[in-house]
C-alpha cells in the first residue's frame, strides 16, 4: 500500500513542479502594473526562456572558443619550442665553431714557433677494429709524408710525443701511437740524464713501461719526474716530452728498475698533429 502511495506521488512530482514554477512566474510578473494583461505576461514568460536561451547559447559559444583558444596556444607554443630548439643548436654550433678557432689559433701559433721542420696534419678517423691501435690523418704522400715518420701533438702548453707514421697514402696516413704495444721509444730523464727504453702496453688508457734504466738511477728518481726523448738511434728526435713518473718498481733479480710512465699528452682529446719532416734541428731541453 505505501509503495503504491510513493509511486503516485512521485508521477505527480513533474507536474507539481511545473504548476509551481508557473505560480511564481506568475506572482512575480503580477506586482508589476505593466503586466496587467495576459498578452505581456505571455511576452514576458517567452523573454524570460529565451533570455536562458540565449545565455546557453553564449555559454557554448564561449566554451567553444576558449577550446579553440587553447588549441591555438598549443600551436603556437609547439612552434615557440621548435624554434628554441632551432636556437639552441645554432648557440652550440657558435660555440663548437668558438672553441675550433681557439684551438686552431693555438695549434698555428706553435706551428710558426716550432724549430723542427714539420706538417699539419688532422685526425680523421679511428681504426674501426681497435679504436686504440692507430688512426688516420688527412695528409699523405702529396703533402710530403712518408712512413717512418715521427708525429708530435701540441697539447696544454706541451710538445709531446704521440708516435710514427705506419703507412701513407696519397692523401692519407695511419700513424700508430707509442702506447701501442709494438711501440718503443729511446728516452733519458730530462733532470738527471738517466736512460732507458719506452715501451707501449696496448691502450691510452695504461701508462707507458719505462725499462733498462740502472738501478743505481733510484736515488734520483722522483714521481712527476718528465722523459723526454732520448735521440740516441732512434726516428724520434732528442728533447720531445714523452710523460711523467709515476711508480718505480725495483725487483731484486732484475738488474735495472721498471718504471710506470704517464704521457704528457691525453690521447683521446688529439685533433691536430705535426709530422716531423726535418730533423737537422733539435729541441733544447
Amino acid at each position: 500500500m505505501s509503495r503504491s502511495i510513493k509511486g503516485s506521488t512521485l508521477k505527480k512530482l513533474p507536474t507539481f513542479i511545473i504548476l509551481l514554477l508557473f505560480s511564481l512566474t506568475l506572482l512575480v510578473f503580477s506586482t508589476n502594473s505593466r503586466l496587467s494583461n495576459p498578452k505581456q505576461l505571455g511576452m514576458s514568460v517567452i523573454s524570460v526562456f529565451q533570455k536562458a536561451v540565449h545565455g546557453s547559447i553564449a555559454w557554448f559559444s564561449d566554451t567553444v572558443n576558449s577550446i579553440n583558444e587553447l588549441k591555438n596556444l598549443k600551436v603556437e607554443h609547439d612552434k615557440i619550442l621548435l624554434k628554441l630548439n632551432k636556437y639552441e643548436k645554432m648557440y652550440k654550433n657558435i660555440e663548437e665553431i668558438r672553441r675550433e678557432n681557439e684551438l686552431l689559433k693555438e695549434q698555428l701559433n706553435f706551428s710558426k714557433s716550432f724549430e723542427i721542420s714539420h706538417i699539419p696534419a688532422e685526425i680523421i678517423a679511428k681504426d674501426p677494429v681497435n679504436i686504440f691501435s692507430s688512426f688516420m690523418i688527412d695528409k699523405g704522400l702529396r703533402h710530403g709524408i712518408r712512413k717512418g715518420m715521427p708525429v708530435t701533438a701540441y697539447q696544454n702548453g706541451i710538445i709531446g710525443i704521440v708516435g710514427k707514421v705506419i703507412d701513407a697514402g696519397y692523401g692519407s696516413s695511419i700513424v700508430l701511437p707509442i702506447y701501442d704495444s709494438t711501440s718503443f721509444v729511446a728516452a733519458r730523464f730530462q733532470d738527471n740524464r738517466y736512460e732507458g727504453l719506452i715501451n707501449g702496453r696496448g691502450s691510452n688508457n695504461k701508462n707507458l713501461i719505462m725499462n733498462y734504466v740502472k738501478k743505481t738511477a733510484s736515488s734520483v728518481i722522483y714521481n712527476n719526474d718528465l722523459i723526454i726523448t732520448s735521440g740516441m738511434e732512434s726516428l724520434y728526435p732528442k728533447g720531445i716530452y714523452i710523460g711523467r713518473v709515476q711508480s718505480i718498481t725495483s725487483q731484486e733479480y732484475n738488474t735495472s728498475l721498471e718504471i710506470e710512465v704517464e704521457p704528457v699528452l691525453d690521447f683521446s682529446k688529439l685533433e691536430y698533429l705535426f709530422v716531423l719532416t726535418g730533423l737537422n734541428n733539435e729541441v733544447d731541453q
